[in-house]
């Protein structure tokens, strides 16, 4: 999966409600999306403006069959660094912090 497909397909479940927050330490700080520090209009929008040259994905470091997508950009003059996977329908947050 490149970065168009995982883009339009994290959008989605954004759109959808179909998010998850995988737990973690300092989830306060890593996580701003799972906090509540940033809304899922926020989350979408910052997604929304990224673009490719950002974009990684390797595998999961529990379960290699899974991707995970990295996103780094710029958005609103902050450096935001977002990881994620999909589980089925759903589409699970690692981090999401600038």
């Amino acid at each position: 999966m490149g970065f168009r497909e995982a883009k339009s397909k994290v959008l989605e479940c954004l759109e959808s409600g179909h998010v998850l927050h995988e737990e973690r330490n300092s989830i306060d700080i890593k996580n701003l999306f799972a906090t509540g520090s940033i809304s899922l209009d926020e989350a979408t929008s910052i997604i929304g403006r990224s673009k490719g040259d950002g974009y990684s994905s390797s595998p999961h470091h529990f379960d290699n069959a899974i991707d995970v997508h990295v996103i780094k950009t710029i958005f609103s003059g902050q450096y935001w660094y977002i990881k994620w996977y999909f589980l089925h329908s759903d589409s699970v947050f690692i981090s999401f912090h600038h």
